[in-house]
């Protein structure tokens, strides 16, 4: 092997171990800082939610297409790479969506353990829908900053 090749494969062992390794899986927010607030919190935090699913499902259809179309420019040595390239940024999008925060309870929304449902929260049964996530929250009574009538 070239030094090169163990270089980038320490390298990249070593970036693995520092994100995973080291204070354990990062935590992505999914509220803009300065929210403040839970009820609107929570309207914030569902709709970067939902933007970001559908990023992911843009890029896993539009990277690999782009990529298709571009066969004929790309020169023959390259192709690999640029599949592989456009799949990276796929998993950039679905890895940054998979490890947002639950807006409400500040836990990962999705358990890698617990997959059953990829529209709520696990822990808090958040709902991935804002209306439904809104009247969810009204009919069990928390506090959304609005007076109920009696």
């Amino acid at each position: 092997m070239l030094p090169l090749n163990v270089a980038l494969v320490g390298a990249v062992a070593g970036g693995v171990w520092v994100v995973l390794g080291w204070k354990g899986i990062p935590m992505i927010a999914s509220v803009p800082f300065g929210v403040d607030g839970q009820g609107l919190r929570t309207r914030e935090g569902l709709k970067t939610l939902i933007v970001r699913r559908r990023l992911v499902v843009a890029a896993v259809l539009i990277f690999p297409t782009l990529t298709v179309g571009l066969m004929a420019v790309i020169p023959h040595q390259f192709v690999l790479t640029a599949f592989l390239v456009s799949g990276l940024l796929a998993l950039v999008c679905l890895f940054r969506f998979v490890l947002s925060t639950c807006p409400r309870c500040d836990h990962y929304f999705f358990v890698a353990n617990k997959l059953r449902s990829i529209s709520r929260c696990q822990h808090c049964n958040l709902y991935l829908k804002v209306e439904r996530a809104i009247s969810n929250n009204r009919s069990t009574g928390s506090n959304t900053g609005k007076k109920h009538r009696s």
